[in-house]
């Protein structure tokens, strides 16, 4: 039974349900710990706190940055976990990736309209209150438009394939090094998230000398062969073991199926303490 969920995402950011709806799952499905890692957002933690408490559930003050390693020419995403109240240098980087990834989004619309997929900006922005559009908002848009399109190979195939390099320097990624260190200038536990989407394997050695703490055990995109590969890699270089839904929607993932034990959890936050 999944005990912490440290990776879900709300409409904050990329994912289309609210804070209370989210809370609301984790509590239904029996989970006891829960952080909100929005891409790259920071500001709403006083509401999910709020949330968590009003339910009865452990909150963790999180974010997920979106990174880049230049060397390799890789995205790689790092959870922050237990930022402190005031994470000034996480949100100075955080605010203009949202500011790069909004251009570029403004950008891909127009190049889905040449395809003849007719969305607009307005059409999207519908599914985004609280925040810039994301790739999910277009989808959630597209899909009102076009309910053919309405499943997750199809949402794989226009918004999470692989992506060029040209495309990616658009996305104002936050350099790697700079990303570990601004999570621990706040207070916060850096924590590789799914290095198996990015294949960012080879390149968590050289992480660890930037500060890296912690990796994710546990998560929907891993495979067989990622279970004892990620174990190996924490016992190698001492970090501290995460994990969690990475939930968006219930199209792409489920709540309740990815996460930590109670004893990796408390394994976890007793070692983030010291």
């Amino acid at each position: 039974m999944v005990y912490a969920d440290l990776h879900v995402h709300t409409a904050y950011s990329d994912g289309i349900h609210t804070i209370e709806e989210v809370i609301r799952m984790e509590k239904e499905h029996g989970t006891k710990v829960v952080a909100i890692a929005d891409h790259d957002t920071v500001f709403h933690y006083d509401l999910v706190k709020a949330e968590c408490e009003k339910q009865g559930i452990e909150a963790v003050r999180a974010v997920e940055m979106s990174c880049y390693d230049e060397k390799v020419h890789k995205k790689i995403h790092i959870v922050g976990l237990w930022l402190n109240d005031n994470p000034t240098h996480v949100e100075a980087l955080c605010s203009h990736t949202l500011k790069c990834r909004d251009a570029y989004h403004r950008h891909l619309i127009e190049e889905l309209n040449e395809k003849g997929i007719m969305i607009t900006y307005e059409d999207a922005k519908k599914y985004a209150k609280y925040n810039i559009v994301f790739k999910m908002h277009l989808f959630m848009a597209l899909t009102e438009k076009y309910p053919e399109y309405n499943n997750k190979e199809k949402y794989r195939e226009l918004f999470a394939g692989k992506t060029s390099y040209e495309t990616d320097a658009q996305m104002g990624y936050i350099d790697i090094r700079e990303g570990i260190q601004a999570i621990l200038q706040d207070g916060g536990i850096p924590v590789i998230a799914h290095p198996c989407e990015y294949d960012n394997y080879d390149q968590i050695e050289e992480y660890v000398s930037y500060g890296l703490k912690g990796i994710e055990i546990s998560h929907p995109r891993m495979q067989e062969e990622d279970y004892p590969k990620t174990k190996e890699f924490a016992k190698r270089f001492d970090l501290v073991e995460s994990g969690g839904s990475d939930f968006h929607s219930m199209l792409l993932t489920n709540i309740g199926e990815f996460g930590l034990t109670k004893e990796q959890y408390e394994t976890l936050k007793r070692k983030a303490n010291k």
